[in-house]
């Protein structure tokens, strides 16, 4: 029994006239009845009743034109949700997310417009630091990663430089420098600092040693955090001070003012990682958008 044999049925029975429903289908009379035929000795019961007047239903044909009907709306309920899967309307993305990108207003705007456009895809965040999203994006737990670039991305990863706003310093409100609107780097050399984990060091280590590197010190390092929000926390007890990205002026914390650094801009990077191989349309179409919300770039509003 085909979807055919269903929609010949269900037509015949709806218009109980073999020409009509012949028409209706496009098809001659004569294969239609051949066909109803075929069916029949399929089931191997009578669906019709027919005379040289009038065509009707059998008690077996009134039974399973219900579940005719049924099984054509399923079918083509199913070939609606193919057709949306291979355009990326339904599935699900899993996505990683560093603190700072969070506070930088790309992720809710790319988000917003992704499921105005996709409502029937799913989106899970994950707030990750950038080494669990890559060990996340090669085992396949995450489909994409926002984070900060690495000097070499694993194998089968790829990713882009989405992008970059200016390093600051996060300090205590009642600090000697807090007076002061941009921070000689210089001035920090015997400051403590709060910096990320080792875990994190990926991301940050290296340009805040570079930034040292310009006062000519090396930072000294009184505590260690494990995400920016925590480092931020440390910075109001009045534990040290912290470079942090431009998008964290938008955390209005008690205790905190946050200040620019004078001279050259430093600046901090967010990229957007994922699988060579991930060929999923949902995927492609986050892409899309997000490329589209970088473009337009109404929602960048750390600076």
């Amino acid at each position: 029994m085909e979807l055919r044999h269903l929609r010949y049925f269900v037509a015949a029975a709806e218009e109980l006239h073999f020409s009509r429903a012949a028409e209706r289908l496009n098809i001659s009379a004569p294969t239609l009845t051949q066909q109803i035929q075929v069916l029949e000795a399929d089931l191997g019961v009578v669906l019709f009743r027919r005379t040289k007047r009038s065509v009707a239903l059998t008690e077996a044909g009134r039974r399973f034109l219900e579940e005719a009907r049924a099984t054509l709306r399923q079918a083509e309920q199913a070939a609606q949700v193919a057709r949306q899967a291979a355009r990326g309307e339904i599935g699900r993305l899993e996505i990683g997310y560093v603190t700072s990108a969070s506070c930088l207003g790309l992720i809710p705007s790319v988000l917003a417009s992704f499921h105005r456009e996709n409502p029937w895809v799913e989106l899970r965040l994950h707030r990750m630091e950038t080494v669990r999203q890559l060990n996340a994006l090669t085992q396949g737990q995450i489909d994409l990663g926002f984070l900060r670039p690495p000097l070499r991305y694993p194998s089968g990863l790829t990713g882009a430089t989405i992008w970059k706003q200016p390093f600051i310093i996060a300090m205590p409100q009642d600090h000697s420098l807090a007076g002061e609107n941009r921070i000689r780097v210089a001035l920090l050399a015997d400051e403590p600092l709060i910096a990320s984990s080792v875990e994190l060091e990926l991301g940050f280590g290296g340009q805040i040693h570079e930034i040292a590197a310009e006062g000519k010190f090396t930072p000294r390092v009184v505590n260690r955090a494990p995400d920016i929000l925590t480092i931020l926390c440390l910075v109001a007890a009045g534990m040290g001070c912290a470079f942090v990205p431009a998008s964290f002026r938008r955390v209005a914390m008690p205790g905190i003012v946050y200040r620019e650094l004078a001279g050259p801009e430093r600046n901090a990077l967010l990229a957007a990682a994922r699988r060579k191989d991930n060929p999923a349309p949902a995927m492609k179409a986050f892409m899309r958008v997000l490329k589209a919300t970088l473009e337009r770039r109404d929602w960048a509003t750390a600076h």
